[in-house]
């Protein structure tokens, strides 16, 4: 018997949009804690994204080849988690309801590698849609190192911005850069709501924001209506057909069907009972918490799989057609331990050059070694000696080594967390005066623990004529005290070498503290021994009246000064400190024979004396800077702020004696 086939009926996409922004609401209406204005008003968009264009598998979230979607406006943590859980990540209706409560899988703000699902920590407004440039930028530059007929990767980064994120700096200092590379990978959706968590965003700012974005180089699109899902769907298609990055503006209504819509009261406040009730009725959903339809979850889900169900094992056999070296590339950037081993220390290095010149011959070496390795400067090339073998990285060649950041130093530490969030060690350089300007940056990094190195020179007043606005003194303390950042400050060329060498072993957020100068390569220093974090460079002969030290230029004035005292009768040891940090983390055995608790210790660095604080209780015995520097000779400098040879030699005179 002959029978038609029965017909499916059609999804319905408004009921998949409605369930993920109410259980949004109810994770947020349990934690008595989140922010249900966007929830409501950006559900759309999201439902949009990952419906009908994002390429991932649930099952697999790391996938390489995955679009990667990056939530900048991180208050709507609520509405991402809901939705991926309802696209079936690992994600349960008990980890909703532990929304922003103690070691859940659904914290406050989206964080990496604690959601399935999540591909950056944001949260700090700015920092997402920047690091966003970095993930496209990587995918341009590896695809270029690769030999192939055509792309071997083809993701499109994805990212959910609100207002907040376009009225910070770095949002357009990022953006700038993308334009002028024409990142057409990149396609940033703006929540358009017109409010703020203070009121309108009038009060701040009557910024056009799509004609500012079309002056960087971007393509634009408006959509005047979010819950048309129809208008939010062609105009994704729009953008990834464009040869440009692409805006697109998408006009909401922030805290849509609540009482308090279209105004800042919904922006950061949980909605009262009553009102989440209404909307469900409104909505036509249960009004019974964490109640989700299994329709609407099976539907979504459907849908996903229809699109992407092939990702995995496509991506894969194009993988098998590669030749050996570049499956190990690929290789190397899934791996999450990152490492370089140099093949030569024959770096060209002699007595000449200064400590940044041998950072820089150092640097090219690695950069020689590995294809992981890509970074650049924030318009200091010439200044910071970075700029490796490889050409410039550029809309019209992707393959170069070098990226041109302009001064633009936020943007560059967050374009790096991009870049190392795609599995790349990243690098940038600056003046360590101008770390300042990273530090939001820094701080992503390393609550993410992310392979990152920052390159910093100009380390001290000895700079000498830029003055104290260059002339950095606090900020090598500042950076000492990031959680998780290691912190390098070598004396000289073998202490570059050593340090360089640590770093590589296992790259985690470093700051690299590098002096403009040329000072001597000392007969003590070790290449090794950096790795101890602080050791001996100048024992003791007869006897052991104290122990000087230092770091990075210093020491060589400290070997100095115990060799002048020496002949005055006065013997003392010499310890280098290149990573305070990390000697601290040494077994007490070590540290103890380094630097014994009954032997009295002077300290000389010309930064401030907080950090020694660690090891020295006695403010007198440690010789510091706590005055910002001034513009003169370096030579006039440092005596004017007693750190010439011969004033810190009486100093330490007086202190053995």
């Amino acid at each position: 018997m002959n029978m038609e086939s029965e017909e499916l009926e059609p999804i319905n996409e408004t009921k998949i949009v409605d369930s993920i922004r109410m259980l949004a609401i109810d994770m947020i209406d349990a934690a008595k804690s989140g922010h249900p204005g966007i929830a409501l008003g950006a559900a759309p968009i999201i439902y949009s994204i990952y419906a009908n264009h994002l390429r991932f598998d649930p099952k697999n979230p790391n996938f390489y080849n995955r679009d990667r979607f990056v939530l900048s406006a991180g208050h709507a943590s609520s509405l991402l988690y809901s939705t991926l859980y309802m696209a079936g990540f690992d994600l349960t209706l008990d980890d909703l309801k532990n929304f922003r409560q103690i070691d859940s899988k659904t914290p406050g703000h989206p964080e990496y590698k604690v959601t399935p699902g999540v591909d950056i920590s944001t949260g700090p407004l700015g920092e997402g849609i920047a690091s966003a440039v970095g993930m496209a930028m990587a995918r341009k530059h590896t695809n270029s190192l690769i030999d192939t007929k055509e792309d071997l990767l083809d993701y499109n980064v994805y990212v959910l911005c609100s207002d907040g994120d376009l009225m910070e700096g770095v949002s357009y200092e990022a953006a700038s850069i993308a334009g002028n590379l024409k990142l057409d990978n990149l396609i940033v959706l703006y929540d358009s709501n017109d409010i703020s968590l203070d009121g309108k965003v009038s009060l701040s700012t009557n910024n056009n924001i799509r004609l500012i974005y079309e002056g960087m180089g971007w393509n634009t699109i408006e959509v005047i209506n979010s819950e048309d899902l129809s208008m939010l769907n062609s105009a994704i298609e729009q953008a990834k057909s464009s040869d440009k990055p692409t805006l697109i503006e998408v006009k909401s209504i922030i805290g849509q069907y609540s009482k308090l819509q279209g105004t800042n009261l919904c922006h950061g406040t949980p909605l009262e009972k009553e009102d989440i009730s209404n909307i469900k009725e409104k909505l036509g959903i249960r009004d019974i918490p964490f109640t989700v339809s299994t329709e609407a979850v099976e539907d979504f889900r459907y849908i996903i799989n229809a699109r992407c169900c092939n990702i995995v094992s496509d991506f894969d056999k194009k993988i098998e057609k590669l030749s050996d070296y570049d499956k190990n590339f690929i290789l190397e950037l899934q791996n999450d331990q990152k490492k370089i081993n140099l093949n030569t220390l024959d770096l060209g290095i002699n007595e000449e050059d200064s400590l940044r010149v041998i950072a820089g011959k150092v640097l090219n070496a690695y950069s020689h070694d590995s294809r992981i390795l890509f970074g650049g400067s924030a318009d200091l090339f010439s200044s910071c000696k970075t700029f490796v073998d490889g050409g410039c990285f550029s809309a019209d060649d992707y393959a170069g080594r070098n990226i041109f950041f302009g001064v633009r130093e936020h943007a560059m530490g967050s374009i790096m967390n991009g870049i190392a969030l795609s599995g790349y060690i990243a690098y940038g350089s600056t003046f360590l005066s101008f770390s300042d300007y990273l530090k939001p940056a820094i701080r992503m990094a390393t609550l993410q623990n992310l392979p990152v190195l920052y390159i910093f020179t100009h380390d001290s007043i000895s700079i000498g004529e830029d003055g104290p606005t260059h002339q950095p003194v606090e900020q090598l303390n500042t950076l000492r005290n990031i959680i998780n950042l290691n912190t390098y400050r070598p004396c000289d060329g073998n202490e570059v070498i050593g340090s360089f060498k640590n770093i590589m072993n296992n790259v985690t957020p470093t700051a690299l503290v590098i002096s403009r100068n040329k000072t001597k390569t000392q007969e003590k220093t070790s290449i090794n021994k950096v790795s101890k974090g602080g050791y001996i460079v100048r024992e003791e002969q007869r006897g052991f009246d104290g122990i000087l030290i230092s770091s990075g230029e210093e020491v060589e004035t400290c070997i100095e000064i115990a060799e002048r005292l020496y002949v005055k009768g006065f013997d003392l040891r010499v310890v280098s400190m290149p990573s305070l940090g990390i000697f601290l983390k040494q077994e007490n055995e070590y540290i103890d024979s380094i630097i014994p608790v009954e032997k009295k210790k002077i300290v000389i660095e010309k930064s401030r004396k907080v950090d020694w604080n660690r090891i020295i209780f006695n403010d007198k015995y440690i010789i510091s800077l706590e005055e910002y520097g001034t513009s003169g000779k370096m030579e006039d400098v440092l005596k004017k702020y007693g750190f010439d040879v011969d004033t810190l030699e009486e100093k330490v005179e007086n202190l053995i004696k």
